[in-house]
């Protein structure tokens, strides 16, 4: 809304000039179709869809050389304040030498201009006044954009710290539970089977009302063993990760990264470390997408198949041809393989990055 109205306050004393006749003709037209031209390309770089950095960066070109043509058509050195926000802009598009680089040739510029229009020493006083201007924007905006980063690393760390939390509290839970299940089957069930065993043989030596009070014994220690066997498989089968829970939370944790997350409502995983890959393959993604990408939107599946686990995952981001592995990819494809599992990645310069990852079934893949 600053630039904006920056934008049109710049315009307001060249439009005053054309109102009255000062400023007529053709370069009544070329003002006019400059500043027509400044403020559709701000508005296309601000809103609609999401554009990629190379139109983004073409957009703001057309801005810049729209700010010094109202500047050399109408002689009027208000006009340069859009150059201001020109400057605000390239942080971040530009790398800081490219960008200080930019606004050099903006400042020598408009030195000219103005020494064309009036004198050397206005010439040389605008041109600083509006160095300064700029260099103030362009940090202001770099600041910005630094803490807008460290905010959002901030939160994908805070929910991987939470992730990885509930998955280490689950698999405390899941020791438990068959610590639990293996005591009761080692030492109860095996105790009652001996007990069953032996009033069994007691039953065929004894007679009268003995043998009808160890027949019912005997009954009793069976159904107490069975019960026993059933509380262990219950507890063998509560013995799982819940996936779905903790990936949830990390898409939460994206924005302003847009996350369509397509994952049943309840996934569960027998084996707690394959469980712990997956989900760190899918901070992975988000992660990358976040930090590299440039996206907008980032789509991302876990299904359950016949033979194992599929990972499909998808952004709108700028892409690029070559594929580079740095540790994050590579420490992705290499957590799959531990599982017999694999990783592929693909890409195209403006088609987005994609990732499919398969991981079999832990008796398949043994």
């Amino acid at each position: 809304m600053a630039a904006f109205v920056t934008w049109l306050a710049s315009g307001v004393p060249a439009g005053l000039a054309i109102a009255d006749g000062r400023l007529a003709g053709i370069q009544a037209f070329a003002w006019t179709s400059a500043f027509a031209a400044f403020g559709v390309a701000f508005a296309l770089v601000c809103h609609g869809r999401r554009r990629g950095v190379r139109e983004a960066r073409a957009l703001v070109l057309v801005q810049a050389a729209a700010g010094l043509a109202m500047v050399a058509t109408a002689h009027d050195g208000f006009a340069a304040a859009t150059l201001v926000v020109v400057a605000a802009q390239l942080p971040a598009l530009f790398p800081p030498r490219v960008a200080s680089a930019w606004v050099a040739v903006q400042t020598a510029l408009i030195v000219i201009l103005f020494w064309w229009m009036d004198d050397r020493v206005s010439a040389f006083t605008a041109g600083g006044a509006y160095l300064g201007f700029q260099i103030f924007a362009m940090a202001t905006a770099g600041l910005a954009i630094r803490e807008r980063a460290a905010r959002e690393e901030l939160g994908r760390a805070n929910a991987a710290l939470m992730a990885t939390r509930a998955l280490l509290a689950e698999n405390s839970r899941v020791a438990e539970r068959l610590r639990i299940s293996r005591d009761l089957h080692d030492t109860l069930g095996h105790h009652l089977t001996a007990l069953s065993l032996q009033l069994e043989v007691a039953s065929r030596l004894a007679s009268g009302p003995a043998a009808d009070r160890i027949h019912e014994a005997h009954a009793i220690t069976r159904l107490l063993l069975s019960e026993v066997r059933d509380v262990v498989s219950r507890l063998r089968e509560s013995s799982h990760f819940d996936l779905a829970e903790a990936v949830r939370a990390l898409a939460k944790s994206a924005a302003p990264l847009e996350i369509d997350l397509q994952v049943p409502d309840a996934f569960v995983i027998d084996d707690p470390m394959q469980a712990h890959a997956i989900l760190r393959c899918v901070q992975e993604i988000i992660t990358n997408t976040a930090r590299h990408a440039a996206a907008g939107h980032l789509w991302i599946a876990i299904e359950r198949r016949v033979d194992g686990i599929a990972v499909t995952a998808r952004d709108d981001g700028r892409g690029a041809d070559i594929v580079t592995w740095g540790n994050g990819l590579r420490g992705m494809r290499e957590r799959f393989e531990e599982y017999s599992g694999r990783v592929e990645f693909s890409s195209a310069e403006g088609r987005g990055f994609e990732v499919r990852a398969f991981m079999p079934r832990a008796d398949a893949a043994s």
